[in-house]
């Protein structure tokens, strides 16, 4: 049936090739209707605090959004003069700044910086316009989650066809040193463009894509499933150099081929589709995606590769060339030598690897995500900025108002290992609207306005006040005595501004800002301690959001992720692997080698000293696992038929290694450099962890493969091989 249905794709190439041309132009067009999302809030799961919160949030308060601009050496004159341009924009609700609390003194620049509160408007223009609004100021800095997620559309933009640039010059040269014609590298690269673009072109099928999945996937996809094409083409090559035609040489490729392949991209999207089983949904947007690109790369090098190398079979036999050797018979007979030694040395080395990496450090948080970014300016200055929101229910009654100071009481008084205030600023409207919660005599008031008493006695009959009123009741009825009166005209804009932060139609915000951070090892007990006083007063009818929400929430379901995402990657390749060999010992190994180099990947974070971050973490176990099996079951696949053939154990590892090492190295180095590239070229946080991890990870791999396997298939090779 594979030589048949080998020989049917041969037959039909010319129309294969057609209709693959046909629907890579189609979908070229398609990329422009691709929606990228760069708000990672939309992937937190509705089930936690943090999302319910935020829902809750948009329809009491609306936009809760704010800004920050940071001068350097502005005179308080002039930093009054870009308030009031500021404040006469109808896309600032107000501005907040207080010269005693928000200017510093620090390398030698006395910086000041004004925070924004924003109405409903189009963020990202509204960035665009601040930043080119103040010429006069020099040099200034825009922050906040909106010029965040700007900066990083634009430097993925930027970066990004730079980062594929390098790749495909570095891919190029790798197929040039270890292919056999000097032509072989554009045959694969036609079929992976074609595929990068079927891929990206049909991703406008899915509501949106993370800008992380745009800018890691085409060259993930590249690195994952180029060696589905090198060892088709390297097959076809060594049928060619036994005599067969291009044709017939192609058809006994392709039918050899297909359990190699098959089983590789199958590997590799199981690993890719455990991420759907996250509860951050980012997980969910990247498997599917690069799971998609991988089965679209594994069909193009079922359909289009072979059309491809046989319509330039002729170029390709005239350009041939020996390939840059590598003696996989010398390295054979050394690990056959010392298989017994290097094993245990490597098992140890494993075992150390999950040590380590049980005891890694995780952070869930990351307050910049690009380098050197005006929000990171800002941080720099003035300290990170990471408020937590608690909502509570309550009306505009006194009985509302108490229950909020003994909330605000309770979480002043938690505290720190180092007995210092966990949060040392609240903001609430029992506080920074203390005033318009205080209750007035008709004297006092006469005072402060300068009104007759007499008039202002007359007013409170009138308005049943009795001896005392509460000043936001009192300013609410005032519009009959505040014309032309500044004092209550100005305490009445206070009042509507205060209103508008701290009270919605259900529940009123109070803001807190905490000592701590989310890489602080008090974190969660500080996290526990707010929640616990929030529960102890209004039970389960306040909610909580904010960055650190945030980070607790994705921490306390990381734990939970992580065993599915392994469990689920090491079932189904375990599944697969058993299907493809017919074999349960085999499959074991294969999972064994390739989970240790995980481990040692992961475990040199902890010698490093670094804090992994979960989702370059979770996405980095799914791809290693998924995508670098493949080089095992090339070695694998190629021991057992060797051996099946009759040669003596020795003999077949050193014979298999020589046919294996030139497409496990050069897939291999593939997929090391990409990830390199883009772990140092891109400056945004998230992507260059995961280049980075991806690397390292993939680099290990490739040793454990060459190194570990061998000496397992060696010393197993009774259980393997069965008469």
């Amino acid at each position: 049936m594979k030589k048949a249905i080998a020989g049917g794709i041969v037959r039909y190439r010319v129309w294969i090739l057609l209709l693959l041309l046909f629907i890579t132009v189609w979908s070229v067009p398609q990329i422009s209707r691709t929606r990228i999302n760069y708000d990672f809030t939309r992937y937190l799961s509705d089930s936690t605090m943090t999302r319910r919160a935020l829902n809750v949030m948009e329809t009491e308060f609306g936009s809760a959004e704010q800004l920050q601009i940071m001068f350097a050496d502005q005179s308080e004159e002039t930093v009054a003069g870009f308030i009031d341009q500021l404040n006469a924009m109808e896309e600032i609700r107000f501005v907040q700044y207080d010269p005693t609390e928000n200017t510093v003194k620090k390398n030698g620049k006395n910086w000041s910086c004004l925070t924004l509160t924003l109405r409903d408007c189009d963020t990202a223009a509204l960035v665009s316009a601040l930043r080119t609004m103040f010429p006069e100021a020099g040099k200034y800095w825009v922050g906040g989650t909106s010029a965040q997620q700007l900066d990083v559309q634009r430097s993925v933009g930027s970066e990004i066809p730079g980062v594929m640039a390098i790749a495909v010059a570095i891919v190029l040269l790798v197929l040039l040193l270890s292919g056999h014609a000097w032509l072989e590298p554009l045959p694969l690269l036609v079929v992976f463009a074609v595929s990068i673009l079927i891929n990206m072109g049909t991703n406008f099928l899915f509501p949106d894509v993370s800008f992380i999945t745009f800018a890691v996937c085409a060259i993930l996809q590249l690195a994952l499933s180029i060696d589905y094409a090198i060892m088709l083409l390297h097959t076809w090559n060594s049928f060619c150099d036994d005599g067969y035609s291009p044709e017939d040489a192609m058809t006994e490729a392709l039918s050899q081929c297909f359990m190699r392949i098959a089983s590789s991209a199958l590997t590799t999207v199981a690993g890719l589709l455990s991420l759907l089983f996250m509860s951050f949904t980012i997980g969910f947007d990247i498997g599917l995606v690069l799971s998609k690109g991988i089965l679209i790369s594994m069909l193009c090098v079922f359909l289009l590769m072979p059309a491809l190398t046989l319509l330039m079979k002729n170029a390709l036999l005239r350009t041939r060339h020996k390939p840059f050797r590598l003696n996989g018979t010398r390295l054979g007979g050394w690990i056959w030598k010392y298989k017994k030694p290097l094993a245990v040395f490597l098992i140890l080395t494993v075992l150390c690897g999950a040590f380590l990496t049980a005891n890694n450090t995780y952070s869930f948080m990351v307050p910049n995500t690009l380098n050197g970014d005006d929000t990171g300016v800002i941080s720099d200055v003035f300290g990170a900025s990471n408020p937590l929101v608690l909502l509570v229910p309550g009306g505009n009654a006194d009985t509302d108002y108490d229950t909020q100071r003994k909330l605000v009481e309770q979480l002043g008084e938690i505290r720190r290992p180092d007995g210092s205030p966990a949060i040392p600023e609240i903001t609430a409207m029992v506080i920074t609207g203390e005033a318009a919660l205080r209750y007035y005599t008709p004297a006092e008031v006469a005072e402060m306005t300068g009104t007759d008493q007499g008039l202002v006695s007359m007013f409170f009959l009138l308005n049943g006040f009795g001896s005392s009123v509460r000043a936001d009741v009192l300013l609410d009825a005032a519009g009959g005595i505040s014309e032309g009166n500044q004092v209550i005209a100005g305490l009445k804009q206070q009042l509507d501004s205060a209103r508008e932060i701290f009270i919605g139609e259900h529940y009123q915000r109070i803001i807190l800002n905490p000592s701590f951070s989310v890489t602080d090892p008090d974190f969660n007990p500080c996290m526990e301690a707010i929640l616990a006083a929030a529960e102890n007063i209004y039970g389960n009818q306040y909610y909580a959001t904010g960055g650190p929400m945030s980070a607790y929430d994705i921490g306390k379901a990381f734990h939970s992720d992580l065993m599915k995402v392994n469990l689920i990657t090491l079932l189904a390749i375990l599944l697969i692997v058993i299907l493809s060999f017919r074999s349960f010992l085999l499959p074991l190994l294969l999972v064994f080698v390739i989970e240790g180099a995980i481990w040692i990947s992961m475990g040199l974070s902890r010698v490093f000293g670094q804090s992994v971050f979960f989702i370059s973490y979770l996405i980095c176990l799914s791809i290693q696992m998924g995508a670098t099996i493949d080089y095992g079951i090339l070695l694998s696949d190629q021991y057992r038929m060797i051996r099946r053939g009759g040669k003596l154990p020795k003999e077949a590892l050193q014979e298999a290694l020589n046919k294996a090492l030139p497409t496990v190295l050069t897939s291999g180095v593939i997929l090391i450099t990409a990830g390199f590239i883009i772990g140092i070229q891109c400056s945004i946080y998230y992507i260059s962890s995961i280049g980075l991890l991806i690397s390292r990870g993939a680099l290990m791999s490739v040793l454990l493969v060459l190194l570990l396997l061998p000496a397992l298939l060696s010393l197993f090779d009774r259980g393997i091989i069965r008469k």
